[in-house]
């Protein structure tokens, strides 16, 4: 994940025999940096949290001491995870994420429609970074494209009511003239190769 775009993260995941994941991740607008880096700090928990109690293992053994390590990098993990829990906040249950997974040769409408709308979103959000950085833009008016989008991400999100129906007022809003970004490699969006 890139940790320098302020809204989130569009990652994309190839996978084998031709399916591709693709996630969308879009903090709430309005939080201060030291929030957001909280929320990326719980969000890879798991990874980094798995590393510290491998180590704490290793070292258990290189020491004598592997029933010690058992018991103390366990407890130590869990501390850290409830710790990073407890210090997200309310934030961790704002935060909007939507998946879209496609599959090579095959084809399934509202599969497409889902992978388009996360595109043209994360598009959307990559150009509004760039605006902001030329400075044709606004703070401001950055974090209102990103509450267009956040809002429309409420729209993509079937988890939260299964027969809610796309909002496309919001999602027109936030992807009114989305311009392509200059490169092909947007930045904020990240390549995970399995």
């Amino acid at each position: 994940m890139n940790n320098a775009r302020v809204w989130g993260s569009f990652d994309i995941y190839p996978a084998r025999y031709g399916v591709g994941r693709y996630r969308l991740v879009v903090f709430p607008p309005g939080i201060t940096s030291g929030e957001r880096r909280m929320l990326r700090v719980w969000r890879a928990w798991p990874l980094w949290g798995a590393a510290l109690w491998l180590s704490l293992q290793v070292a258990g053994a290189a020491a004598g001491m592997p029933e010690t390590a058992l018991i103390g990098g366990t407890m130590i993990y869990i501390a850290a995870g409830a710790l990073t829990f407890a210090l997200s906040g309310e934030n961790r249950l704002r935060v909007r994420t939507s998946w879209a997974t496609t599959i090579a040769g095959y084809s399934h409408r509202e599969v497409d429609e889902q992978y388009l709308r996360l595109r043209v979103l994360a598009r959307a959000l990559d150009q509004a970074d760039l605006d902001l950085e030329d400075g044709r833009i606004s703070a401001l008016q950055h974090e209102a494209r990103w509450w267009q989008v956040y809002d429309a991400m409420e729209a993509l999100t079937p988890a939260r009511s299964p027969r809610t129906s796309h909002n496309p007022s919001a999602i027109s809003a936030a992807t009114s003239n989305p311009a392509i970004p200059r490169s092909t490699n947007p930045s904020g969006i990240s390549l995970h190769h399995d």
